[in-house]
C-alpha cells in the first residue's frame, strides 16, 4: 500500500512538472504572438491581424457594447481608423496562461499610446486584458473571446485637468 501511495505521489509530482513546462512553453508562444500582434497594430497593418481571430469571435472592449463575429470587429477597427486615431505604442505582457483541453486563457497587461483624431495630445493608457484562444487541428490558435479595460479612470483624469466636471457632483479630496 505504501508503495502504491508513493508511486501515485511521484506520478502527481512528475505530471505537475510536465504541466508547468508545457504551460511555460505555451506562455512563450502566446507572448511571441502578442509581440507580432502589437507590431502589426502600430503599423496599422490590420489585414494581417484577422487570421488571429475566429469567425465567431466575441470582443468586449472598454466603454463599448459587445461585438459578435469577425465582421463586427473589423468594422470597429475601421471606425477607429476613420477617426484618424493611430496607435503609436502598444505592448502586451502575458502574465498568466491557463489551459483546459483545446482552450487556453491568456491574462495580461497592456500599455499603449494613441494620437490623432480628436485627442488633444498623445494619450497614454495601461490596463489588463483576457483572451480565450481555441487550438485548431493544425496546432494554430484562434482568438475566440477578447476583453480589456483600462486601469486609468477617465473621469478622474478629466477632473485633474479641469475638464468634464459634472453638475451636482463635488470633487473628492
Amino acid at each position: 500500500m505504501k508503495k502504491l501511495l508513493s508511486l501515485l505521489l511521484m506520478m502527481l509530482f512528475v505530471s505537475s512538472i510536465i504541466y508547468a513546462q508545457d504551460t511555460s512553453e505555451l506562455k512563450k508562444k502566446i507572448q511571441m504572438m502578442c509581440d507580432e500582434y502589437s507590431q502589426k497594430m502600430i503599423a496599422g497593418d490590420m489585414s494581417t491581424l484577422w487570421p488571429y481571430y475566429s469567425d465567431d469571435v466575441i470582443s468586449m472592449p472598454s466603454y463599448e457594447p459587445t461585438l459578435r463575429g469577425l465582421d463586427a470587429v473589423k468594422a470597429s477597427y475601421e471606425k477607429m481608423n476613420e477617426s484618424g486615431m493611430k496607435m503609436t505604442k502598444f505592448a502586451l505582457t502575458v502574465t498568466d496562461v491557463l489551459q483546459s483541453g483545446d482552450y487556453v486563457v491568456e491574462i495580461g497587461t497592456y500599455t499603449l499610446t494613441m494620437e490623432g483624431g480628436q485627442l488633444p495630445m498623445p494619450w497614454d493608457d495601461h490596463g489588463k486584458y483576457m483572451n480565450l484562444w481555441e487550438t485548431q487541428g493544425d496546432g494554430s490558435m484562434k482568438l475566440k473571446v477578447e476583453t480589456w479595460n483600462t486601469d486609468v479612470n477617465p473621469w478622474m483624469e478629466m477632473q485633474k485637468s479641469g475638464e468634464g466636471k459634472m453638475e451636482g457632483h463635488e470633487e473628492h479630496k
